[in-house]
């Protein structure tokens, strides 16, 4: 017997409440929208654990950028603690040592004069172009080094470098801020998102973490859409119907449609191609162009008290350990006076490190990550509470050498249909999601 099928008409549906579906459901709050996640929570790859005074994010890492998911952020008061003044370190044969002081970098840690010299080429390559890019990215110097970049793969960087630990080093990087490998993206993604956070995290805008997590925001752009959120409703095709659109989709109460005016689509490319039946070759193409990075986290809130060595850096590489970085949350919150005790850290591997931890369990994985923080950090034995683990398979987009020319065409909508992701614009993060989702809303509005 085949099951009923639950039909009702809205003026538009929005499928995906990741940042940045939540943010085109909430632009369009006063029109008839309904906002359709598969999964039991909202905020696609947006999670925070907290406790106390502290929280880790075991998702999405850091807010930064600017438009609409700063302006968000302000008009709901979310306090964001600031990561100005804050640096980052990198752990290298026992030693942990400020990157921004390339003196220290060089010569004071156990490293061959091969190693030395490597790593000297690597971080000017990384600065140089980083610089480039960021001097006048449209003016004809920044778009030569800009298209150069895009068709190159990030391993350019280690080109004639024959040093293993200035390899590890790249790997380590781009497997922490983009959970992947240098040689599966393009050089611009690896030079903007690395080369910056070395030389100075300040010249990224807004560069900070929301008062409990980033969560705090999409929690209560959960909470304004009340019931036009719907959890658990996994769409299976958007296609066109007439003038308007048809999305067919089930939950637990079985199969249903909605029929709508129009539709903003904001799910992973992956997914994208697989519930968009109609679209176009070069639409195809876009979405297949993209890739996304992967990553396991595993998080520790921390018993210490006073003052601790991590308290100044807010990033630790550390490439020669079973993880790839360590985020100290709490470094947000380290102001003037009495430093509060505990602590938030998150340990990260990404790229190739993360599809060797993915055979693991839970429980080896801790156990690695448990090992390797002691031996950075001693000091933190016994006052390491129960380690929270996720595994994510698909988190920050990237794309390949030569392949993001393909992109712009996923700016303009399928008719009735819109698009929006943090694939869109410039450089993924949460601002580009949120700014993104933003847009599609503001052009749906103006169709209706």
């Amino acid at each position: 017997m085949t099951e009923q099928v639950r039909e009702e008409s809205r003026e538009v549906v929005v499928i995906g409440a990741g940042m940045s579906g939540l943010m085109a459901g909430n632009t369009l709050a006063d029109r008839d929208v309904i906002v359709l996640e598969a999964s039991d929570r909202p905020g696609g790859r947006v999670e925070s654990v907290r406790r106390g005074d502290y929280w880790i994010n075991v998702g999405t890492q850091f807010t930064e950028g600017t438009g609409t998911l700063i302006e968000e952020l302000d008009k709901h008061g979310i306090e964001r603690g600031t990561l100005a003044g804050k640096k980052v370190a990198l752990v290298l044969n026992g030693r942990l040592v400020d990157t921004a002081n390339p003196v220290a970098l060089l010569f004071r840690t156990k490293m061959t004069m091969r190693d030395r010299l490597g790593m000297a080429l690597v971080g000017a390559r990384i600065v140089s172009g980083a610089i480039a890019l960021e001097a006048k990215p449209d003016g004809a110097i920044g778009s030569r080094v800009r298209a150069a970049l895009d068709d190159r793969p990030a391993s350019y960087i280690l080109r004639g470098v024959r040093s293993k630990v200035a390899d590890a080093v790249v790997r380590a990087f781009s497997g922490q801020w983009m959970g992947c490998e240098p040689e599966e993206t393009a050089a611009t993604q690896f030079v903007t998102s690395i080369g910056i956070a070395l030389a100075d995290p300040a010249k990224v805008p807004n560069f900070s973490l929301p008062v409990g997590g980033n969560q705090t925001l999409t929690d209560i752009l959960a909470e304004d859409l009340g019931d036009r959120l719907r959890l658990g409703a996994t769409v299976d095709s958007v296609s066109r119907d007439g003038d308007g659109v048809r999305v067919e989709y089930h939950d637990a109460g079985g199969p249903a449609r909605i029929r709508a005016k129009r539709a903003v689509v904001t799910v992973p490319a992956d997914i994208a191609v697989r519930i968009l039946p109609e679209l176009p070759r070069a639409y195809r193409d876009a979405y297949t162009d993209i890739a996304y990075g992967r990553y396991v986290v595993v998080g520790f809130f921390t018993d210490e008290q006073g003052p601790q060595r991590w308290d100044d850096f807010f990033a630790v590489s550390t490439p020669l350990l079973s993880f790839q970085a360590m985020f100290n949350h709490a470094a947000a919150v380290r102001g003037p006076g009495a430093r509060k005790p505990g602590g938030a850290l998150a340990c990260f591997a990404g790229g190739a490190k993360a599809d060797e931890l993915f055979r693991l369990t839970d429980e080896e994985i801790a156990e690695r990550f448990t090992r390797d923080l002691l031996g950075v950090y001693p000091e933190l034995a016994g006052k390491l509470g129960e380690p929270i683990v996720r595994r994510h398979h698909r988190v920050v987009p990237f794309w390949g050498p030569g392949e993001r020319a393909s992109l712009p065409i996923l700016r303009e909508p399928l008719g009735p249909i819109h698009l929006a992701g943090d694939f869109q614009l410039d450089m993924p993060s949460l601002a580009d999601a949120a700014t993104s989702g933003e847009r599609a809303a503001r052009a749906v509005l103006a169709s209706l």
